[in-house]
């Protein structure tokens, strides 16, 4: 059974949502486009010898703006590279095309050789409260944006890229199913599950709103943590015989740690840097999306752990693997 744990469990380790995500911001003027892409260091080591401050511009060129095709339009000389941040590279370039842009079709060809599950948000930008965003990935590498913006069609994307970082988020997958192991009645788990949604709908909106913003160097730390002692805590529970009194409390203490996973849940609303006009409708959306996720997660663990909890051996073996990839995590996030 502990075999069949870290089996289930480990493999996430190696995905870990915050080094899986690329950004692109586009200007639309005229018939000029201006291009800021913003990568993780650690996902160009994986393509490249990188060895900063020091930034190969033309090798960066080919490996990443050259794939980065833009329909009708011809990326222009000049592009420049910088660090962001310690760990983060930003590429600046511009393309010139052939008409007035009304109409923008791009390709994310560098998402071939990227790790896979690899996720490419953009936001297009027509004008200042013309902003539309979109998403790439392997699987679907392009997509086209016009000028009219759908404030239906805005919150639907929102929505899927909501229900999309839930199931992508490995840590916070890990935490839900860490609090579910110790069983309990059903208004206990709908306590739990509900402070954990009020908890981070605050933070993400207050982060998303520009309100409080930590820094993920903080956030993403301390949800590791959170994992750690949910996974601890179970095991002082369960070898002491008193999980009927760490159920009790436990919505608290998820509440606690709900606030953190918020503003985890809110840095990809932040990257995407969007204007008041349209933050409303992405902040909902994304939480709703989010929400939906989660209530998928908890509706299938909780019938599948209640049967494996019958076996003795599960709840402590899971609850182990739990802790340890939270510290993995936590160790690997303060390097």
């Amino acid at each position: 059974m502990r075999i069949f744990a870290v089996a289930l469990l480990l493999p996430a380790a190696a995905f870990a949502h915050q080094t899986t995500v690329s950004y692109s911001e586009l200007t639309v003027n005229g018939r000029r486009i201006d291009g800021l892409l913003r990568f993780s260091l650690a996902d160009l080591r994986t393509q490249m010898q990188l060895q900063p401050p020091t930034l190969p511009v033309p090798a960066l060129t080919r490996l990443l703006l050259e794939p980065f095709s833009l329909k009708g339009c011809t990326l222009q000389p000049g592009a420049a590279a910088e660090m962001d941040g310690e760990d983060g590279v930003a590429l600046r370039a511009s393309w010139l095309c052939a008409a007035p842009v009304e109409e923008l079709i791009v390709r994310v060809g560098f998402l071939e050789s990227f790790p896979i599950g690899h996720t490419h948000l953009s936001r297009i930008a027509f004008g200042p409260t013309e902003i539309s965003q979109r998403v790439a990935q392997a699987d679907e590498p392009s997509f086209e944006v016009h000028r009219s913006r759908s404030v239906a069609a805005e919150a639907w994307r929102f929505l899927l890229l909501g229900i999309g970082h839930i199931f992508t988020g490995y840590d916070h997958i890990a935490f839900l199913i860490g609090l579910l192991l110790l069983g309990g009645t059903l208004i206990e788990l709908v306590k739990i599950v509900t402070a954990f949604t009020i908890a981070h709908s605050v933070t993400l909106a207050l982060a998303a709103l520009d309100i409080v913003a930590p820094s993920p160097r903080l956030v993403e730390p301390l949800i590791a943590a959170s994992i750690v002692y949910v996974g601890v805590e179970n095991l002082w529970a369960l070898q002491t015989s008193r999980a009927a009194s760490a159920l009790r409390h436990r919505w608290m203490i998820t509440f606690a740690f709900g606030l953190v996973h918020g503003f985890g849940f809110a840095s990809v609303l932040r990257e995407l840097d969007l204007p008041r006009a349209v933050l409303a409708t992405g902040l909902v959306s994304f939480n709703l999306g989010v929400e939906v996720g989660q209530v998928a997660i908890v509706l299938a663990a909780v019938p599948l752990l209640r049967r494996l909890r019958t076996m003795p051996a599960f709840s402590p073996a899971l609850s182990a693997c739990v802790s340890a990839l939270g510290a993995f995590w936590l160790v690997q996030r303060l390097l």
